[in-house]
């Protein structure tokens, strides 16, 4: 069972406050590196790499689901597509659609690859097929990041391609296994139609009630030695993180590669589109050994993984990693757990967060062993500039006043931590116009003579609640909790209702003494300069935009302030990382956790102390 999903009712910790490998990791390498980006959310710039591999996993999972029974070498990317998924996008069990590969009638046996040969063939030209289409798709979202880093002509498709064609190799040598086998254990079974409670993707449903359309009879077909060996893997239309396996107690989860299964025995395997030479190597060997524990506790703690492997695509290699025992899986579970209260029961300070990181560790190609570099692991921090390990200040700046050049008003700064973009009050519905189907009403309420327009971005609070009751009328009294107030260009108020808000039926005596009027504006924040960044794009109307912005820190937090190219002014190009700036005059925004400072024309950028360079 590959995929354990949450228990909402009994599920307290809920999907954005579990632990995973990578930031189990990440909080074991440095602290402060955790800290920065779990935390403060900073983000890593984004290079081409790190969206390669991704489309090497794309492509070389949308080949494993195909079959060469059913679709010739050359058939379109999407013959698979329209797979039924549920509201959280899952496959969904209960969809009574057709499934796309139901829906196709199997090719003439003559056609189907009689020998390993045409298998491979087979295999490598819908390799051809599909990688073009992933890395285009990779490109595509590279390009719309705010902090796409490098260049896109660094990534080589022949490279990829070759890496795809490695990891076809190492899934053929199971495929060659389960033929020498007769299929394994489990042959009759599968020709039966039976199939395990998470079968591996193939674009059928999930249960048969007739025996498989492939099966054939008497000694194993090629075709049907494939179709055995399938690993289980996230389906490539499932939603993000939708197929994890979380633990019972729902505070740890993780989502595998791969998963063979075939023979009786659990493989699970990392695909990496790497060599594997370098720090993170080590990091790999952890993951593993977490999901060895993982699979372990979601089976009832009573069935265990008989192999773990990395399957490095660019060196053309695999890596055996060694099974932690139960014992020393125990005492995982047990650290992780402790770990896991630390970091997410209460969110720490930067001071529970210093800047120690561990030595750096060597490996060579394949992930192998070797003698550590002499280098420091912070002169290769994307936060070296702002980090104290580093070279950055031991000070933040902490809120104070400010008197800005040019300006003979003294500017109040508000620490990042004080800014409240939200504000619960009671109104009465004014107007509501549309709704149903689907579709959202236009809300506007009244409070006092005073109005405002609400704008539902969500149709279901954080807690599963609806957004706002589907029922509502022109004059029911209702408490618009949490929402975010922002005025439009016309000075128009809109209140947003965002996860983190709700509009709920307000109680006849209920009362609070909020108003509209309550509403500020305008803000003033300093911070040490992060990161900077920019954002252009076309709109629907044809004509182009552009938008920067920047990411801020001070002694207790940190966020993002963005706005039109045009209204930042020349101090946004002459800040460095580092620098101190004050941004006077923004209005804010929020969605979920995340605050955000907006620029207008009105806005003021000054940079108030230069970083010693």
């Amino acid at each position: 069972m590959p995929v354990r999903l949450a228990v909402k009712d009994v599920d307290s910790v809920g999907p954005y406050n579990r632990l995973s490998a990578s930031q189990v990791n990440a909080y074991k390498t440095c602290s402060r590196l955790w800290f920065y980006q779990k935390v403060l959310r900073f983000k890593m710039p984004q290079i081409p790499v790190l969206f390669v591999g991704r489309a090497v996993e794309e492509a070389f999972c949308r080949m494993l689901q195909e079959s060469p029974a059913l679709l010739i070498d050359t058939a379109s990317s999407d013959t698979l597509s329209n797979i039924p998924l549920d509201e959280d996008g899952v496959p969904s069990r209960n969809s009574e659609g057709p499934w796309p590969a139901d829906r196709l009638l199997a090719l003439p046996v003559k056609m189907w690859p009689s020998d390993l040969e045409a298998l491979r063939s087979w295999a490598q030209n819908r390799l051809k097929v599909h990688l073009p289409l992933a890395l285009q798709a990779m490109k595509e979202e590279w390009e719309k990041d705010e902090r796409k880093a490098g260049d896109w002509s660094s990534v080589d498709p022949e490279r990829c391609l070759d890496m795809c064609l490695k990891g076809l190799e190492m899934h053929l040598a199971e495929v060659q296994r389960c033929h020498d086998a007769n299929g394994g254990p489990n042959l009759e079974q599968w020709r039966k139609g039976v199939r395990p409670e998470w079968p591996a993707p193939d674009g059928r449903r999930y249960e048969m009630s007739l025996r498989h359309p492939l099966a054939q009879e008497g000694p194993l077909a090629w075709v049907e030695a494939w179709e055995i060996t399938r690993p289980w893997f996230v389906d490539p239309h499932a939603g993000k993180f939708a197929m994890n396996a979380i633990h019972p107690e729902h505070w740890f989860q993780g989502e595998y590669d791969l998963v063979y299964r075939w023979d009786g025995r659990i493989n699970i395997v990392d695909l990496k589109a790497s060599i594997g030479a370098g720090d993170r190597s080590g990091n790999y060997v952890e993951q593993l050994r977490m999901y060895a524990m993982l699979w372990w506790v979601t089976h009832d703690r009573e069935q265990q993984v008989d192999a773990l492997q990395i399957w490095y695509l660019g060196a053309n290699s695999i890596k055996e990693i060694e099974v932690p025992t139960v014992a020393e899986m125990e005492v995982m579970e047990s650290d992780l757990e402790t770990l896991w209260k630390q970091l997410k029961a209460t969110t720490p300070s930067m001071e529970d967060c210093p800047p120690d990181p561990m030595p750096m560790r060597g490996f060579t190609s394949g992930g192998v062993p070797a003698e550590a570099p002499m280098e420091k692991r912070c002169s290769s921090c994307d936060w070296n500039l702002v980090c104290p390990g580093g070279d950055g200040p031991e000070h933040l700046p902490d809120g104070g006043s400010v008197r800005l050049p040019g300006s003979s008003a003294t500017f109040d700064l508000t620490p990042i931590q004080e800014l409240e973009p939200r504000m619960t009050l009671i109104a009465e519905v004014f107007s509501i116009i549309g709704g149903g189907d689907g579709r959202r009403p236009k809300i506007k309420i009244e409070q006092g003579g005073h109005f405002a327009t609400l704008q539902l971005l969500v149709d279901t609070h954080q807690d599963g609640q609806p957004a706002w009751p589907t029922d509502l009328a022109k004059g029911d009294r209702v408490r618009l909790d949490g929402v975010v107030p922002s005025a439009n260009y016309k000075g128009e108020l809109q209140l947003k209702v965002d996860p983190h808000a709700i509009v709920v039926y307000a109680g006849k005596n209920e009362h609070l003494e909020a108003t509209l009027l309550d509403f500020r504006a305008r803000w003033n924040v300093t911070g040490r300069l992060v990161y900077r960044f920019e954002k252009k794009g076309v709109g629907r109307n044809g004509k182009s935009w552009h938008r920067k912005g920047m990411m801020l820190m001070d002694a207790h937090g940190s966020m993002k302030v963005e706005g039109w190219a045009a209204d930042w002014g020349p101090q946004y190009d002459l800040a460095e990382i580092g620098d101190t700036l004050v941004a006077a005059n923004i209005s804010l925004d929020a969605w979920a956790i995340d605050v955000k400072g907006q620029i207008n024309r009105n806005s003021k950028i000054q940079i108030t102390e230069r970083v010693d360079r």
